[in-house]
């Protein structure tokens, strides 16, 4: 797929037209193949691009035809683990910075991944765009806005999709938010938190034994700004349907004072060190707060000089509740059991798992890169529009330049340029569309079966909540206990429960009806007394249950002639009471 081919294709088909290719995923360039071979070239071959090239070997229906680097020995490496790995030999291209415009004019590459230094990103998709080839650029795609406003016409021009990597949107976890965010369990969303928090001093932008600097390190020199946003923002714009009916209107960032690159030399290197002395443009933590043209507020925080772990700080919250990464957990308004009680978020990521990811992939960041890079070589190979597209990478990365910008002038607010010339508003939510029917943690379990001759429904606590489907049967908690999932699992045993100090549960049940109610209690710490007392009967105390203890309280039309049920728990001793299931059984005779 060469230039010319494309090019005369696009203009005698009349689609050489702004923005065409990138209003939808319709095929633009001819009929799906899924079994055709797609023909890939590499500028790049440094750590990120060898990470990818390695990923990329595991694609089916791929050919390596060309790599480019400066460095020939990079170069050479990166062509042996492709020789090994697919028994390929590629083209090697070297020399000059601008070898790589040889690479991309050849006229049997369908695609080329660009993974170089930030400066080069923006000018080698444009070259890639107008020969004709799929763009796939590394983060961020632009360092300007008119970098951005190149991408975006290039692209619109050429019809030719760019994408940018942008590999936090395909992650397994917040996939499964956003389709708990298309099924509306967070109401309306209104706000989001998000961040880059990654100490990358000791390794990315300096060297670890020297502290000689790496080709980053003059970004942090020169400029104070949000120097990565793309993983913090990535997926929350989708999250936010960023770019498909609402937008970005306006940001503030506030930077701190940049202290903790030479306090880290320092420390390493001792104070006479080069790096402890110099001065640095960028400060230590850059907080951006952008609003929206339709009212919502996105926090972005920029935090990689100073010694932390890494995390994102993922938050999204709507008028229903609220996501929260660094808590691991979800707090569902019409569905948690708990008034205003965080429930763990695993079961709902198990629930809401994106159809992308009914499979295992192997490669970078737990298979994600394999899964970004996939979906880019599908498009590809079918012509249709990338997953994300260049509207998605200028919007991502222009919060490079803006928050620059905005620090640079007090802090004062700055507007974001309509790069997709109001598309926004009409273009509908296109980013890893899955329209499966999902249900709540638990609900696979609200079934009602037939014991001892009566309808009875069990329920595992602490997993979601409950949904009974009983007839006429509702069940409600006492006393806020809280949810728990994360025991081990041992011969069976549960891995959930209900936990808190003097709490219970309230059954409705049919007035004058009979039945069996029964609990399970378990204690995996085999460390808690507690007692379990049903209606006004003598109370069941448990001194020991690490194994296991059911609990059986048959009713009597007598006690349920007010349709009440009551069964509650009280702490006899150190940590708290539990139980890990609930079982109701109702007479046929109700």
């Amino acid at each position: 797929m060469g230039f010319t081919s494309r090019r005369d294709f696009l203009k005698s088909t009349g689609l050489l037209t702004a923005g065409m290719a990138l209003t939808g995923r319709a095929k633009i360039f001819g009929a799906s193949a899924s079994d055709k071979v797609v023909k890939i070239g590499m500028v790049g071959t440094g750590a990120r691009g060898t990470s990818l090239l390695a990923t990329l070997t595991g694609v089916k229906n791929i050919e390596i035809k060309a790599l480019c680097d400066i460095n020939k020995n990079a170069l050479s490496a990166a062509t042996r683990l492709v020789e090994q790995r697919l028994d390929q030999k590629p083209d090697e291209y070297s020399g000059d910075e601008h070898a790589y415009k040889k690479l991309m004019a050849r006229d049997d590459l369908d695609a080329v991944i660009i993974a170089t230094p930030w400066e080069w990103h923006t000018p080698m998709a444009v070259y890639c765009m107008n020969a004709g080839k799929y763009a796939g650029v590394e983060v961020p795609s632009s360092l300007t806005i008119d970098e951005c406003w190149e991408l975006v016409n290039t692209s619109e021009e050429t019809g030719v999709p760019c994408m940018m990597l942008e590999n936090w949107s395909f992650r397994r976890d917040n996939l499964a938010v956003l389709n708990m965010i298309r099924q509306g369990l967070f109401g309306q969303i209104v706000h989001s938190h998000c961040a880059h928090s990654h100490d990358c001093i000791d390794h990315w932008f300096f060297d670890a034994a020297t502290g000689k600097d790496r080709w980053p390190a003059k970004y942090l020199l020169d400029y104070n700004r949000d120097q990565y946003p793309t993983h913090s923002v990535g997926p929350v714009y989708s999250w936010m349907d960023i770019g498909c009916g609402d937008y970005l209107d306006s940001l503030t960032s506030t930077a701190t004072l940049s202290a903790g690159i030479n306090d880290y030399f320092k420390h390493k290197f001792g104070p006479d060190h080069p790096g402890a002395k110099r001065e640095y443009a960028q400060g230590d933590i850059v907080t951006t707060t952008i609003k929206t043209k339709k009212g919502k507020t996105i926090i972005v925080n920029y935090d990689m000089q100073l010694p932390r772990p890494y995390d994102n700080r993922w938050m999204i919250q709507g008028t229903r509740g609220l996501y929260d990464e660094c808590h691991k957990s979800v707090y569902l308004a019409d569905h948690s059991p708990g008034y205003h009680q965080w429930e763990p978020f695993a079961p709902y990521q198990n629930a809401f798992e994106h159809k992308w990811w009914q499979q295992e992939f192997q490669g970078g960041h737990g298979g994600t890169d394999f899964l970004t890079l996939k979906t880019f070589i599908d498009a590809v190979r079918d012509q249709t529009q990338t997953p994300l597209d260049v509207y998605d990478a200028v919007l991502m990365s222009c919060l490079v330049p803006l928050s620059g910008k905005s620090i640079k002038e007090d802090s004062k607010p700055v507007k974001v340029p309509d790069f997709t010339r109001g598309k926004w508003k009409t273009r509908e939510p296109y980013f890893a569309i899955d329209n499966r029917k999902f249900k709540l943690p638990g609900s696979a379990e609200a079934q009602v079966i037939t014991e001892n001759g009566m309808p009875t429904q069990a329920f595992n606590l602490g997993k979601g909540k409950l949904e009974v489907k009983l007839p006429d049967v509702s069940v409600s908690l006492v006393g806020n206990p809280s949810q728990f999932s994360g025991w081990p699992g041992i011969g069976g045993t549960p891995t959930h429960c209900l936990y808190g100090n003097d709490w219970g549960i309230d059954i409705s049940v049919p007035r004058n009806s009979s039945g069996v109610i029964s609990v399970y209690a378990y204690d995996f710490e085999g460390q808690r007394k507690q007692s379990v007392t049903f209606e006004d009967r003598k109370a069941d105390k448990l001194e020991s249950f690490s194994k296991g203890t059911w609990l059986e309280y048959p009713f009597t039309k007598a006690d349920s002639k007010d349709g009440k049920l009551r069964l509650r728990l009280k702490n006899l001793g150190t940590g708290n009471s539990v139980l890990s299931k609930l079982k109701i059984s109702i007479s046929n005779d109700a």
